[in-house]
């Protein structure tokens, strides 16, 4: 199959979508299909990652929440064709839109939805674009959801999209294999777009309720960073207790997290929670907000897994489950019950042979090969 891939933005650029994107992809090259990512980015440029084309469109509109590129329109307008089928990734970033309305070629589309804006500007601006995704949604043969709570939300906001809604897990990768980097104390990791929907500050406010032997290492950036940073400063913890780190090369970052004595995510919304699914993937004795994704995801990681989930506006609570958390040692969970991205890729491609009637699919060694 010729798969092509649209996306607000794309590796090296760090977030749950971009990271769904790239692992996605790679697996469907690795599977046989040809993949082009048709992304946006300051400067236009072609480049292959991963065995993957991505073509980087230059932005017409730069504002990091509402990233905007003609060229992307126009390059799909004239050029859909080539693909035997589009899939568009995220209902919150403007790049579905051209993917869905310039074009008939078939649609697949995943929306990552939580509803609602993670600003008041993007909360009053998200009834006014209601209208425009429900083109998308219209327009698409088939829409993947991440999660069954995901799709329960997708169907109460568009109902007519119910019977094309499908629940096709993230995958997850093995951890990879690092030296741990050598650092006195327990590290509790925290790892994600620094947003305020995120709710850093409220693990940041539960540090104060850990002795001195416990660190927080935040890895990712965004616009919460320095309002972050003031309120760690503001609470008296010092930089050896509450670590910015912003975002990490790979072979960096496997250190860190090979090195943590625990994971954390507060956030008040996801489709998935992939920093989630990776940190159990792993072993790590994690600590989650008590929302729907999580909820899911702990079902199917099973009993056997060290997940804790909380209220993270119970700072107290919170402190205590990381506390245990992080006395607990990792999980040896030999073959963990989590979907990899080899399972993912089999049910994606699965959806692309039911819209495009031109392609078959012909499944070798377990992952399948696409041909036409």
């Amino acid at each position: 199959m010729r798969i092509g891939v649209v996306t607000s933005a794309y590796h090296p650029e760090v977030g749950g979508v971009e990271t769904h994107a790239r692992r996605l992809c790679a697996a469907l090259v690795a599977a046989g299909d040809e993949v082009e990512v048709l992304t946006q980015h300051a400067v236009s440029t072609d480049e292959t990652i991963d065995g993957v084309l991505v073509r980087r469109f230059p932005l017409t509109v730069a504002a990091p929440n509402y990233r905007f590129s003609t060229a992307l329109w126009r390059y799909l307008r004239g050029h859909a064709g080539r693909y035997d089928v589009l899939h568009a990734h995220s209902y919150h970033a403007l790049a579905a839109v051209p993917a869905a309305l310039t074009n008939r070629t078939p649609l697949v589309f995943t929306p990552h939805y939580h509803g609602t804006g993670h600003s008041l500007l993007r909360r009053a601006l998200h009834p006014i674009y209601r209208p425009i995704g429900r083109r998308i949604v219209a327009r698409s043969h088939r829409l993947i959801a991440v999660t069954h709570a995901e799709r329960e939300l997708l169907v109460r906001h568009f109902p007519e999209a119910r019977a094309r809604i499908v629940v096709i897990p993230n995958g997850t990768d093995p951890a990879r294999t690092a030296e741990p980097i050598d650092e006195p104390g327990r590290g509790i990791l925290c790892v994600g777009r620094l947003e305020r929907y995120k709710r850093v500050d409220r693990v940041i406010r539960a540090m104060t309720h850990l002795g001195d032997d416990h660190r927080l290492d935040v890895v990712g950036a965004g616009p919460a960073r320095d309002e972050l940073e003031q309120l760690a400063r503001r609470l008296g913890l010092s930089d050896d207790r509450v670590r910015f780190h912003g975002r990490l090369p790979e072979d960096v970052f496997a250190a860190r997290m090979a090195a943590a004595a625990a994971a954390v995510s507060a956030s008040a919304h996801e489709a998935f929670g992939m920093a989630v699914a990776d940190a159990l993937a792993a072993g790590l004795p994690t600590v989650a907000s008590f929302i729907p994704a999580h909820r899911e995801l702990a079902v199917m990681a099973g009993s056997g897994v060290p997940l804790w989930l909380v209220n993270p506006d119970d700072e107290v609570a919170l402190a205590d489950a990381l506390r245990l958390a992080a006395s607990t040692g990792r999980a040896d969970l030999g073959r963990h019950p989590l979907p990899t991205w080899s399972d993912v890729v089999l049910e994606t491609r699965e959806v692309y042979a039911s819209v495009a009637p031109r392609v078959r699919l012909i499944q070798q060694s377990g992952a399948g090969a696409g041909e036409r």
